[in-house]
Formats: structure tokens, sequence, C-alpha cells
């Protein structure tokens, strides 16, 4: 409006010259006058509307954005479906948690297997995900999560002929590709869908999906599992992701679907080089042996060292995965609302967050009542567990649109070496300590360090 402005005070100044001109002269100059107000008028009427429109643009821009905020987002029905996907796949992929302690009984198992249990599904996820990448990219999110879902019903049926921990873990292992290449698919179609206003939120509702189905898997799978066997329990879950398949096409739309050749070694070079996306991913390789720590151990821990009952350790584990569900969601909602959508000032703070539970954990007794045991669970839950929806939106954004598959591939492969090893460094330390609580103290102040530092590193795209 300031070109409006200034242009008014010069037709003001030449007008007056004109009028002082012609005041004094004949009809014609004052026709002359007349014309040149004319003029002037019409060129003052294109500037305004000129202006109007600006201004027009402007605010349909803010409508656009008020639109987009996160409590609409819901109602998209991608997220819908990949939430559905991602909760059916996590009560597969985490399934056999809650079964631990039936395997225990029957294969005689120690702490460091237990925790190779763990290593050997990470391992099949950390193989898979660079290649699961690379075919979400080429491929789309479509034809890539409905492949994998296929494979996890062949391994999930495959248990009911399990009679070995060899074989188990061979199961697991391919259990774990199964799911490695579900991630990339979903963060994927997420990116596509929905705008930066609500991407944090759209991402941690998703992600919320993984802790959902994993606290049905600790709530119910027991159930099934002592009244047919735990081989029974895990076949229900199977049951669930045919019925995945067979939907999975009628609800994505055929535009998720392409082929797009790449070049793939310039992209794994770009990835590579990228700093940022370098710094998240030696960061979370921490965060995932705490997460996969407390998950693995914390049924075990009350159980045997605090001396709780059964029933409720695994109580305990559901509210730890309630806890993961609401964290994912409520982490990715803080973000995008409160903190200018600034991901490495949240990941800085659940990691000091996690560090001080952790370590309270460690300190637990059996005369505390099983109310606070229950809240410190849920607590535990919303910190060490609800993170990952910030890490695969942090990794997402820190690279190209035609990146984001193989970026995914590339940060999980490299986090879950922290799955791989950590688990069992902690089966080691509760086997050379004889208890639970030096490992928990480890683990604490580890993560409590890293949150700290998390703070002075650039992590934003």
């Amino acid at each position: 409006m300031r070109s409006i402005t200034t242009i008014l005070l010069l037709f003001q100044n030449r007008f007056k010259r004109i009028y002082l001109r012609t005041k004094e002269e004949s009809i014609k100059g004052r026709i002359f006058l007349i014309f040149y107000i004319v003029k002037t008028t019409k060129i003052l009427g294109i500037l305004i509307a000129s202006n109007l429109h600006k201004v027009g643009e402007k605010l349909k821009m803010k409508l656009e954005n008020v639109k987009s905020t996160p409590s609409f987002v819901i109602l998209n029905k991608y997220l819908l479906w990949l939430l559905t996907i991602q909760m059916a796949t996590a009560l597969a992929y985490y399934g056999y948690v809650p079964l631990i302690s039936l395997m225990v009984e029957e294969f005689s198992l120690n702490n460091t297997e237990i925790g190779w249990m763990t290593s050997a599904v990470f391992l099949g996820s950390s193989i898979i995900a660079i290649p699961s990448g690379l075919i979400t990219d080429q491929f789309g999110a479509r034809k890539s999560l409905f492949s994998f879902c296929l494979l996890l019903v062949f391994v999930i049926f495959s248990f009911s002929l399990s009679n070995s921990f060899i074989f188990i873990l061979v199961l697991l292992f391919l259990l774990g590709m199964g799911y490695g290449g579900i991630t990339p698919g979903t963060n994927k179609s997420i990116m596509e869908n929905f705008d930066l206003h609500n991407r944090g939120t759209a991402m941690g509702l998703k992600q919320m999906g993984v802790s959902l189905g994993s606290s049905i898997g600790s709530l119910l799978l027991p159930l099934i599992a002592n009244q047919w066997g735990w081989r029974v329990s895990l076949l229900s879950i199977a049951v669930l992701l045919v019925l995945v398949c067979i939907f999975h096409f009628k609800v994505l739309d055929q535009k998720e679907d392409y082929r797009r050749h790449t070049k793939v070694f310039n992209n794994i070079k770009d990835i590579l080089k990228n700093k940022k996306l370098l710094k998240i991913i030696a960061i979370i390789t921490f965060f995932i042996w705490v997460q996969l720590s407390v998950m693995t151990y914390l049924v075990l821990y009350l159980h045997e060292s605090i001396h709780y009952s059964l029933s409720f350790s695994l109580f305990c584990l559901a509210l730890l995965q309630i806890g993961g569900a609401l964290g994912r969601a409520v982490w990715g909602v803080i973000s995008d609302r409160y903190f200018n959508r600034n991901r490495g000032v949240i990941i800085a703070l659940i990691g000091m967050f996690s560090g001080v539970l952790v370590i309270f954990l460690g300190t637990l007794s059996n005369e505390l009542p099983e109310v606070f045991i229950g809240f410190l669970s849920l607590t535990l839950g919303i910190t060490t567990q609800g993170w990952n929806g910030m890490f695969v939106l942090m990794i997402s954004e820190v690279v190209k649109k035609e990146q984001i598959g193989l970026a995914s591939g590339v940060g999980l492969a490299t986090v879950y070496a922290g799955a791989i090893f950590g688990t069992p460094i902690s089966g080691w330390i509760i086997d050379m300590s004889g208890n639970f609580e030096v490992m928990w103290m480890i683990c604490g102040a580890t993560i409590f360090i890293i949150g700290g530092l998390t703070i002075f590193l650039k992590l934003d795209a």
C-alpha cells in the first residue's frame, strides 16, 4: 500500500501545477485538466486492484495454513490406514516380547540368549532397511507396503512349526526383514500426503501405531498363550495381517504406484555426505539401545528382581507400550505447535527425561505400591518408547523428497546396530553383575548425557 500513497502524492503535486496553470487559461486547458483527472483515476484503480489481489492471496495462504493445522489431520484416510498398517505389523514384530517368559521355560534360555532373540529381529531389519528404501523410492509406497506385509504373514504362520531355539532365531530374523520394509513405506506416504504444518503430528500419530500394536500384544497374546499356547497366539496375528493385505489396495489410491528410475549410487553418496543425517543416526543409536533394553527386560526385572507377580509385570509392559503410543503422538504435536517444528530440542528433552526415569527404575523395591510402579511404567513409555516419530520425521526432512525411502533405510539400518549389540550387552551386564540395577544405571546415565549433548547440535532441516 506504500506504493499507492507515493503515487497519490505525485499526482496531487502534478494536479496543483496543472490547475494553477489552467486556472486563467481557456476552456481547452480545462478540458485537458478533466482528461488528466480521468486518466489518473483509472491508473489508481488498477493499482488498488493489484494491491487488493496481493492482500487476498496472502489472506488465502493464511486460511490454508489454518485449515491444515494438526487438529484436522486425523480425518485423512491415508493417516488412518497407515496407522492400521503400523499397528498390525508392530503387533507381529513385537509379539514375541510378552511371550519370552514362556519361551524361556520351554527352551531353558539365559539372559544373554534372550538378548540374541531381539538381536535376530533387528539384524533382519537392518539388512533389509536399505533395499526396502530403494524399493519404496522405485515403485511407490503402496506396492512396497503390500509386499512386506505379505512376507510377515508367511513368517508368522511358520512359527507354528518351530521346535528349537535356533529355528526361532531364524524366524525372528525373517520377521525383522518383513517389518524392516514397513517404515520406509509409511514414512514416504506421510511426507507425500501431509504438509509442513501438520507433518510432525501426522508422523507421531502414525508411529503411535507401533506402541498400540505392542500394547495390544502385551495384553492379549499372553491370555491366548495361557489358553492354547504361544504358537497359537502368534497365529492370531497372521489372521489380522491377512485382512490388512486383502483391503490394502482398496484403501490406498493407485496414484501411490509409480516406477521411477533414480540414480541409486548418487543418492547414496548424497545421503552419506549429509552431516545432519549422520548426527541424527549416531544419537538415535543410543536411544534404540535404551528403548529395547527397557522393553526386553522390564517384565523380567519386575518379576524376578523386585518380586511382583507375572501378571502385574506384564500389565506394566502394556502400560509401557501405551505410554509409547501417547508419547509418539504428543511429542509430534508439541513439536509442531510449541517448538516451531524444532525436532532436535524435542529429542534432547526426551533423552534427558528418559535418563532420569531409567536411573530411578534401578532403585525400585517391592515396598512401593503397584500404582506407583504402573505410573512409572507409563512415563517410561512416553519417554523411552515415544521418540520414534521424531526420529523418522527428522531423517525424512533433512533429505530430498526423492531420497526419503533410501534415507529412512540407511538411517534404520545404522540405528538397528544399537538393537543388535545393545540388548545382548545389557544382558551380559546383568549376567556379569548378577543384578539388573547396574544395567539400568549405565543405560540411564548414557541416555541422559547423549540428550544433553544433543541440545548443542543443529539437527533440524
